[in-house]
C-alpha cells in the first residue's frame, strides 16, 4: 500500500504559521465576547439610569411649571388690585387738587376730603397741601399715627430736600410726579406722591401724599396671597423693603417680581412660593430608582468580577510589554541595569543613542566598560564601585561618557537599587542624564554674573535692591557700601526715609507681604526720580527708583543714586552771584537815576526852607496868627514826608537781595513803580498811558523783583520814545495787564525807533548793549527773573505801513503758587561716611 510522503519543511512552516495565526484569531474572537460581556450590563445600566432620570426630571419639571403657573397668575392679580387702590387714591388726591384750585386756601373742605381719603385708605400716611416754596398750609395725618411722627417727616415746611425736589418736579411738568421708596427713621420706608395744584391758570402749590410701604403690604395685597405665598415689596435695585414672611425669601425657587404702577420701576411686587422641596411622590420615585440601581448594580458586579479574573491575567502581559517598549522607545534618559558584580544587564534605546554603541556591544559587558574615557579610568572605576557598594549620593555624580566616535560629554549618573518581585535586591539601575548643554548655560550664567556685578561695583553710582514689604538687602555694589555702610537704612534714607511695609515679627518665616498679588502694574512702571539731601554725608543726590521681579519672584525695589553736589553747589553759587547782579543793577538804575532823584529830594526840601524862613521871619515879628502857623507847619511836615517817602522808596528798591515769594497785588506792584518811573519820565516830558484790567487774581511773587523788571522796561521805553525825538501824542509809553486762565502778561508799548534785527537776535545776551554808557546786564537779569518766577519775556517790534513804528516788550508770571526748588547748603569739605548703622548686607 500507497505511504503518504512526508510534508517538506517549508510546508511544515506555513502550516504553523497558519495554526498560530487561527489559534491569535480565537484569542481575540474570545477576547471581544469577553469585554461584550463586560460591557453589556453596564450599558444597560446607563439606559435604565437615563430613562429613570428622565422620568423623574420630567415629574419635577411638570410640577415645577404648574406652580410657576399658579404663583404668576396670583401675583398678576395681586399687583392689578394693588395699583387698583394705588391709583383710586390718587384720582382723590387729583379731587382734592380741583377742590383747591376753585376755592381759595380753606382748611375746612380740605380736611374734610383727607380725612375720607385717610379712612377708606390705612395704607396712606400723610396728606398735605404746600405751596410753591415748600411752605406747608394744610397736613393731615393717619388717626392711627402720633403728632411726632407726622411733625417729623412734614413740618411748617417740607423738610426733606426729595420732597421739596418732587414738589418742583410737579410744578414744571404739571403732572403728578411720583417719587422712589426713601426711609424715614421714625416711619421705615415710605413713597410720596405730588399733585400740582392749578389756579387761574397758575401753579399755587401741591397737594402731597405719602404712602407707608408696609401699609400697602397690609391692606393692599390680598389675604389669601399672604397665606399661600411670601409677599414683599422691593425698592430700586431690588433692595428689599418690606416683606409679609418672617423667613428669608432671597433663596426661595419660585419668584415672580412685577412692579406697581404708577411707582415703577421703583416700586416691585416679589411673590415667593414656600414649597422648595420635592413632593413625596417624587421622592418616592428617588428611592425607587435608588433600589433598583442598587439592585443592578449589584448584579453587574458580580459579573464584572468573574471576567475580570480572567481577563486581568491576559492584560498584564500585555501591559508589562507595552511599558517595558514605551520605556525603552520613548525615555530621552539612558538607562543601564546592572546586577551585583557589575555586569550590564540591561541598556535602553536612548542609553545607545546617547552613545553610539548597540546593545549587543554593551549587555553582559564588565568594567572597564566601552564608554569609559580612557583618560579617566580609575576615577570611573571608583564612581562604579560606589555605585555597587551602595555609596552612590543622592544627588548622582558628574562623569564624562566617551562615545563610539571617540567624542565625549558631560552626564550625570543617578544610582537606585533594582528590587525584584520577591522584594530582594539583584542588582543597580543606573540612569544617565547629557548635561552638556546645562553645564556650557551654567557656565555662561556665571560668566555673565561676574560681567555684571564687575560692572555694577565700577559703577560711579550707589546701587541697592531691597526686597519690598520686608526690608530684606538684597543687593549692594561697593560704592553704596563706601558711603552707607552695610545697612538697608541708607536706601531708606535715599527713598525719602519711606518704609515699604513692615514684616510680621510673630511668623517664624519672614514672607514677602505682595507674596501672591498681580504685580504687573508696579513692575510696568515707569522709574521715579527725585532729589534728596542725605545730612550725614552733606551730599546731594539724584535718585532713581522703580520696582523690579527678583530672581526668586519676589518684588523688589531698585534705587540708583548719583552724587550731584558738585552741581547744586554751583547752582548754589550761580543763584548768589544771580543776586548780587540784580543787586547791581538796581544801584546802576538807581545812578542814572540820580540827577532826577535829586531835582525830586530837591522840591520838597526848598519849599520846606522856605515855609521855615517865612514862619522865622513872620514870628520874630509877631505877625503870624497860630491857626496861620499850624498851617505853615502842616505844610512843611507833608513836604518831609515826601521826601522821606522817596528815601524810603530807593532804599527799599536798593537793599533787598534774597528772592522772597509772597501773596501780592497787581495794582500795588504797579503804583510803587509808578511812584520811582514818575521822575524818570517827568525828566524826559515822555507821558505814560496805563490800564490794568480789573479782577487780577493775587500773584505769588516777589514784588521788589517784579517792580526792578517793569522799573526796567519803562525806563527803556522813556528812552527809546527821548532818543526818537518824538513830538505831541506819540511821545508817550503805554503799560497794559490783561489776564487769562493761567497766567498775567504785562506790555509795555513805546514809539521809539525800534530795535534791529541783529541786535534783536543778542539783545538778552549778558554784557551785550548798544548804550556807550551801559553794562549790558539789565535786560539779561530781567530775563533771569522773569524765568525764577517760571514765566517768559520777550521783544517784538511793532509796524505802521511797513515802517517800524515802536517796540513793545511783554513779560508774563504765572498765577498760583509756583513750586519752590530745594536748594543745597553751603560748600563744605567731603565727609566721611558714616560709621553708625548695623551691618545687615
Amino acid at each position: 500500500m500507497d505511504h503518504p510522503k512526508p510534508l517538506s519543511a517549508l510546508r511544515r512552516r506555513s502550516w504553523t504559521q497558519r495554526l498560530g495565526l487561527l489559534r491569535a484569531r480565537a484569542l481575540l474572537r474570545r477576547m471581544q465576547s469577553d469585554r461584550v460581556l463586560l460591557v453589556l450590563p453596564l450599558v444597560v445600566f446607563i439606559l435604565f439610569l437615563a430613562a429613570m432620570a428622565a422620568l423623574v426630571s420630567y415629574s419635577q419639571q411638570a410640577d415645577l411649571q404648574r406652580d410657576k403657573d399658579n404663583l404668576q397668575r396670583d401675583s398678576e392679580w395681586a399687583q392689578q388690585r394693588i395699583s387698583l387702590d394705588l391709583t383710586l387714591a390718587q384720582d382723590q388726591v387729583q379731587a382734592i387738587a380741583n377742590n383747591l384750585s376753585l376755592h381759595d386756601d380753606r382748611p375746612g373742605p380740605f380736611d374734610v376730603q383727607a380725612l375720607r381719603l385717610l379712612r377708606r385708605y390705612p395704607q396712606i400716611f400723610l396728606v398735605y397741601y404746600a405751596h410753591t416754596d415748600g411752605t406747608v398750609v394744610f397736613k393731615k395725618g393717619n388717626p392711627n399715627l402720633a403728632t411726632e411722627q407726622i411733625a417729623a417727616l412734614v413740618g411748617k415746611t417740607l423738610k426733606r430736600a426729595n420732597s421739596l425736589q418732587l414738589v418742583q418736579q410737579a410744578l414744571i411738568s404739571q403732572r403728578t410726579a411720583y417719587s422712589t421708596p426713601f426711609k424715614s427713621v421714625d416711619n421705615g420706608w415710605l413713597l410720596e406722591t405730588a399733585t400740582p395744584v392749578m389756579r387761574n391758570d397758575q401753579l399755587v402749590g401741591v397737594v402731597g401724599l405719602v404712602y407707608s410701604v408696609d401699609g400697602i403690604l397690609r391692606n393692599s395685597v390680598p389675604e389669601d396671597l399672604n397665606a399661600s405665598y411670601a409677599v414683599s415689596l422691593l425698592g430700586p435695585d431690588n433692595q428689599l423693603l418690606d416683606s409679609a414672611s418672617s423667613q428669608p425669601i432671597r433663596d426661595k425657587a419660585l419668584q415672580y417680581r412685577a412692579p406697581l404702577p404708577p411707582f415703577e420701576p421703583g416700586l416691585v411686587l416679589q411673590v415667593s412660593s414656600y414649597r422648595s422641596s420635592p413632593s413625596w411622590t417624587t421622592k418616592g420615585l428617588y428611592w425607587s430608582v435608588f433600589l433598583l440601581s442598587a439592585l443592578t448594580l449589584w448584579t453587574l458586579l458580580t459579573s464584572w468580577n468573574q471576567l475580570r479574573q480572567r481577563l486581568s491575567a491576559q492584560e498584564a502581559l500585555t501591559r508589562e510589554t507595552a511599558f517595558r517598549r514605551a520605556i525603552e522607545n520613548s525615555l530621552s534618559t539612558g538607562m543601564q541595569a546592572v546586577d551585583m558584580q557589575g555586569r550590564i544587564q540591561y541598556v535602553n534605546l536612548s542609553f545607545c543613542r546617547m552613545t553610539g554603541f548597540e546593545d549587543s556591544d554593551l549587555i553582559g559587558s564588565q568594567p572597564p566598560y566601552p564608554y569609559w574615557p580612557s583618560h579617566q579610568g580609575a576615577e570611573m572605576a571608583l564612581a562604579i564601585q560606589q555605585s555597587l557598594d551602595g555609596l552612590a549620593p543622592p544627588s548622582g555624580f558628574a562623569l564624562k561618557i566617551r562615545r563610539k566616535n571617540g567624542s565625549e560629554f558631560d552626564a550625570r549618573v543617578y544610582v537606585s537599587p533594582l528590587i525584584d518581585v520577591r522584594e530582594k535586591q539583584t542588582g543597580w539601575i543606573m540612569s544617565v542624564t547629557d548635561i552638556t548643554e546645562p553645564t556650557r548655560i551654567r557656565q555662561e550664567l556665571a560668566a555673565s554674573h561676574e560681567r555684571f556685578v564687575a560692572v555694577l561695583e565700577g559703577l560711579d553710582a550707589a546701587v541697592s535692591v531691597i526686597s519690598l514689604g520686608t526690608e530684606e538687602p538684597l543687593f549692594a555694589n561697593k560704592l553704596y557700601r563706601q558711603w552707607f555702610g552695610a545697612s538697608v537704612h541708607g536706601h531708606l534714607m535715599l527713598n525719602g526715609g519711606q518704609m515699604t511695609s513692615v514684616a510680621d515679627d510673630d511668623h517664624v518665616d519672614t514672607v514677602d507681604s505682595f507674596a501672591g498679588l498681580p504685580a504687573d502694574e508696579i513692575l510696568d512702571g515707569h522709574a521715579n526720580a527725585h532729589e534728596t539731601h542725605v545730612e550725614a554725608l552733606d551730599r546731594w543726590f539724584d535718585v532713581r527708583q522703580r520696582y523690579m521681579q527678583w530672581v526668586d519672584g519676589r518684588v523688589a525695589q531698585l534705587l540708583i543714586a548719583t552724587d550731584i553736589t558738585p552741581r547744586k553747589r554751583a547752582e548754589e553759587t550761580a543763584r548768589k552771584q544771580e543776586e548780587k547782579a540784580q543787586i547791581t543793577s538796581r544801584l546802576i538804575t538807581m545812578g542814572e537815576m540820580a540827577s532826577s532823584l535829586a531835582h525830586e529830594l530837591n522840591q520838597p526840601l526848598t519849599a520846606i526852607s522856605n515855609y521855615t524862613s517865612g514862619m522865622i521871619a513872620r514870628v520874630k515879628t509877631h505877625g503870624m496868627a497860630q491857626h496861620e502857623l499850624v498851617d505853615a507847619l502842616e505844610k512843611t511836615g507833608r513836604q518831609a514826608q515826601r521826601a522821606a517817602g522817596v528815601i524810603k522808596r530807593v532804599r527799599d528798591f536798593v537793599k533787598k537781595s534774597e528772592p522772597a515769594r509772597v501773596s501780592c497785588r497787581v495794582q500795588d506792584i504797579v503804583r510803587n513803580t509808578l511812584e520811582l518811573a514818575d521822575i524818570e519820565l517827568t525828566r524826559r516830558n515822555v507821558r505814560l498811558l496805563n490800564f490794568v484790567a480789573p479782577g487780577i487774581p493775587t500773584l505769588y511773587a516777589d514784588p521788589i523783583l517784579i517792580e526792578q523788571v517793569l522799573l526796567n522796561l519803562l525806563r527803556n521805553a522813556a528812552e527809546s520814545v527821548d532818543k526818537a525825538g518824538r513830538q505831541g501824542n506819540l511821545r508817550s509809553i503805554e503799560l497794559k495787564i490783561m489776564p487769562d486762565a493761567e497766567r498775567v502778561t504785562f506790555t509795555v508799548k513805546d514809539h521809539g525807533t525800534g530795535i534791529d534785527q541783529a541786535v534783536m537776535e543778542r539783545l538778552f545776551e549778558a554784557f551785550y548793549t548798544t548804550k556807550a554808557e551801559g553794562l549790558g546786564i539789565g535786560l539779561n537779569i530781567c530775563r533771569s527773573i522773569i524765568e525764577y518766577h517760571q514765566g517768559r519775556l520777550w521783544a517784538e517790534n511793532y509796524y505802521n505801513q511797513g515802517v517800524i513804528a515802536g517796540c513793545l516788550f511783554s513779560f508774563t508770571l504765572p498765577l498760583g503758587a509756583p513750586r519752590e526748588r530745594p536748594r543745597p547748603p553751603a560748600p563744605s569739605g567731603d565727609s566721611a561716611p558714616p560709621d553708625f548703622l548695623p551691618s545687615r548686607f
